[in-house]
């Protein structure tokens, strides 16, 4: 990897964690993982006695070369993330990277900006292990996550994955459709560069619209619709807070799950990209980037 380049990645971590008020390193003792556990449980909360990942398959994932990471403020651990080495066809050949599983932060921290110093420290330490790219999935639905991934940190959406998991027990998924974005994050990219520069288009919806733009899924009072949309540039709505429609309206949470699905499924499909989100909550899609 070249030195400058790692060595701005670095930098562009060590001022996150500066920004957050926290401290992130790797993680590698049996105590440190039980915090980083109880950090995962904790805010994707299991059946009693369950767990998000089990103390030995940690062990499994770090002793092959997988990363654990925790932020701290003082001594407490307050965010943990985890990511295996995987591969992937690219091109004909095969394509080595960084799968992103699993980060959290408690209540609290997520506005600090906590979230961001690990991905930036998990940036920085990839590039250090020769790799150039980091992928992992994030609910469509969640607005908050898609406008950090992708206009925060200039990852891009690649593929619509329809009930990913499965079915899922814990109390922020039980009942939904687990369907995921596979977000590609090629982090020694200008894009990756320009978006942590804060040079990303923040757009909103009129402002897409009088550059061609088209809207495929719009946000109605009567809930999420679909109508045609003959563009090249098609903007794909998304709810607010789907956590609290799922609370307090599950029919309307549903019919968000189908149609935004319905929207992004054949477009990622047929090789269509997600690049941008306006800043009034859609996503902008490339269909033929």
């Amino acid at each position: 990897m070249d030195p400058d380049s790692l060595a701005r990645a670095t930098d562009d971590a060590t001022r996150a964690a500066v920004r957050a008020g926290v401290t992130v390193r790797t993680l590698g003792t049996a105590d440190e993982l039980g915090e980083a556990r109880a950090i995962w449980d904790a805010v994707w909360p299991t059946a009693p006695g369950a767990t998000e990942v089990t103390q030995n398959f940690l062990w499994a994932i770090l002793h092959s070369g997988g990363y654990l990471s925790g932020a701290f403020d003082g001594p407490r651990m307050v965010g943990a993330c985890l990511a295996i080495v995987g591969r992937s066809r690219d091109g004909g050949g095969w394509h080595t990277y960084l799968k992103s599983h699993l980060l959290a932060t408690p209540p609290g921290f997520a506005d600090r900006g906590t979230g961001t110093a690990l991905k930036l420290h998990q940036r920085a330490w990839a590039l250090d292990q020769d790799l150039d790219r980091i992928v992992w999935t994030f609910d469509p639905l969640v607005r908050r996550n898609g406008r950090l991934n992708i206009m925060k940190l200039g990852g891009v959406g690649v593929e619509y994955l329809v009930d990913f998991y499965g079915a899922m027990s814990d109390a922020l998924n039980v009942g939904d459709p687990s369907d995921r974005l596979l977000l590609q994050w090629d982090i020694a990219s200008t894009r990756v560069a320009d978006a942590l520069g804060g040079h990303a288009r923040n757009l909103s919806t009129e402002q897409w619209l009088a550059q061609g733009a088209a809207e495929l899924l719009m946000a109605t009072d009567a809930g999420p619709r679909l109508r045609p949309a003959g563009s090249d540039l098609v903007l794909v709505a998304v709810p607010e807070d789907i956590v609290g429609i799922r609370r307090e309206d599950p029919g309307l949470a549903a019919q968000w799950r189908l149609q935004v699905r319905a929207a992004l499924e054949p477009l990622l499909r047929a090789g269509g990209r997600v690049t941008a989100l306006t800043t009034d909550g859609s996503y902008v899609v490339e269909v033929h980037p």
